[in-house]
């Protein structure tokens, strides 16, 4: 009588094949999954970017800090009394905090370090926020899946600063 089914090598060679296969994919996955991350913060930021500049064309000025609100609080003057967006968006990287908004008014210091008006940062894959946006490390996808550094948007665009250095 012939007997069917796998023999052990066979079983063996099978788990083999997707172990390898899993080795590679799931690294993919995490990458992948961190370039969607850093997509939905740009996202979420360039929205803040244009209700901060709707605010500042009605107001005449962006929302300052204020005492004891933290560096996100300035953002809720955007979703009251007049709405500029219905919700100010949390952070991808760190889920119960908002993106981090810093606007001293018109210091000279971020004038000169070429950040505008006001900062708006994200934690970054590496989820730590920097204390002080000058100096601090700028997320750079070239760096891996885990790369140090806050993604950051200001009122000044990268084409503004490269014209500023320039002259």
């Amino acid at each position: 009588m012939k007997r069917t089914g796998f023999t052990l090598i066979e079983l063996l060679v099978a788990v083999a094949i997707i172990s390898i296969l899993a080795a590679i994919a799931v690294p993919n996955f995490l990458a992948a999954q961190t370039r969607s991350k850093v997509s939905r913060a740009k996202a979420d930021m360039a929205f803040i970017r244009t209700a901060l500049e709707s605010y500042a064309v009605d107001e005449g000025s962006y929302p300052l800090l204020a005492g004891g609100i933290g560096l996100s609080g300035a953002l809720i003057t955007l979703t009251k009394p007049r709405q500029y967006i219905t919700d100010v968006p949390r952070d991808v990287f760190q889920d119960e905090s908002n993106y981090h908004y810093l606007a001293p008014g018109k210091l000279p210091t971020l004038r000169k370090d070429g950040w505008g008006d006001w900062i708006l940062a994200s934690a970054g894959p590496d989820r730590a926020v920097a204390t002080t946006f000058s100096g601090g490390t700028i997320y750079d996808p070239t760096n891996g899946t885990v790369s140090p550094g806050d993604i950051i948007f200001t009122q000044i665009t990268a084409e503004e600063t490269q014209l500023a250095s320039a002259e």
